[in-house]
């Protein structure tokens, strides 16, 4: 897979992550979570899988949110970083500039899909 496959796989990823509704396929996500994952949170801290997997699955339904400068970096064969911008535009209850993302993605050497192993989001003030 080449590099703009790549960006566009994982681009569509992260979208799937923020947007699916995981409570009518929780397989799927458990499927998209490394084992290893781990998640510093926009409060500087650091939170398990099963945390995130439970805010996934209860988290609002209509909440969308829009992308902006999405970008990878290549790390190693198998492994990409991606860094976008996020910013939650429904429902629009607050005002709020987004968070900066950075994602960790790794190959699975079994059916050669990507699995997120690590992720971070900071508040832009």
């Amino acid at each position: 897979m080449d590099i703009l496959n790549i960006e566009e796989h994982l681009r569509i990823l992260e979208e799937l992550l923020l947007h699916q509704d995981f409570s009518l396929s929780p397989q799927a996500l458990d499927e998209m979570l490394s084992e290893a994952f781990r998640e510093v949170n926009p409060d500087g801290v650091v939170v398990s899988r099963e945390s995130v997997i439970n805010w996934l699955r209860n988290k609002d339904q209509a909440a969308r949110w829009e992308f902006n400068e999405f970008a990878v970096r290549i790390l190693a064969p198998g492994l990409a970083q991606a860094t976008y911008h996020a910013q939650q535009v429904a429902p629009q209850e607050k005002v709020s500039k987004g968070a900066i993302h950075c994602s960790i993605w790794q190959e699975s050497s079994v059916g050669k899909t990507w699995q997120l192993v690590f992720h971070q989001s900071t508040r832009v003030k």
